[in-house]
């Protein structure tokens, strides 16, 4: 568990780079004719992807406060799914975002600490 620990306390610093809004915009400029399927609620990678990443270091904070037990259940029930699972309408990217170096960066390493939460919050 205190490697586990570690690991997150060590990723944190990656998390904390400017949020990557050049690549989401080219995203939905690469892909504007799949997002133009979308429907307007379900159009805003920007903001999807902000909260998703927002409710992953939302977790991490209680655990770097050794605060696990406050964790809300609903943060853990969020933290197992992927960003694609919990936003199937982006399905059409998942094995195009490498192509985007900030996007794929800040995505891995969000998944890379969902991953480690997990671990440690089901034990």
């Amino acid at each position: 568990m205190d490697s586990i620990v570690k690991q997150l306390t060590d990723i944190e610093k990656e998390l904390s780079k400017p949020f990557p809004y050049r690549d989401t915009n080219k995203i939905q400029e690469d892909f504007s004719e799949d997002f133009s399927m979308l429907l307007e609620d379900e159009d805003c990678l920007t903001a999807d992807f902000n909260t998703y990443c927002m409710n992953i270091a939302g977790t991490l904070s209680y655990v770097l406060v050794e605060q696990t037990s406050q964790v809300p259940k609903h943060n853990i029930k969020d933290l197992e799914m992927t960003f694609f699972q919990h936003f199937k309408q982006y399905k059409f990217l998942e094995d195009k975002i490498d192509n985007y170096k900030e996007f794929f960066q800040e995505y891995k390493n969000f998944e890379k600490t969902r991953q480690l939460l997990l671990l440690l919050l089901k034990k």
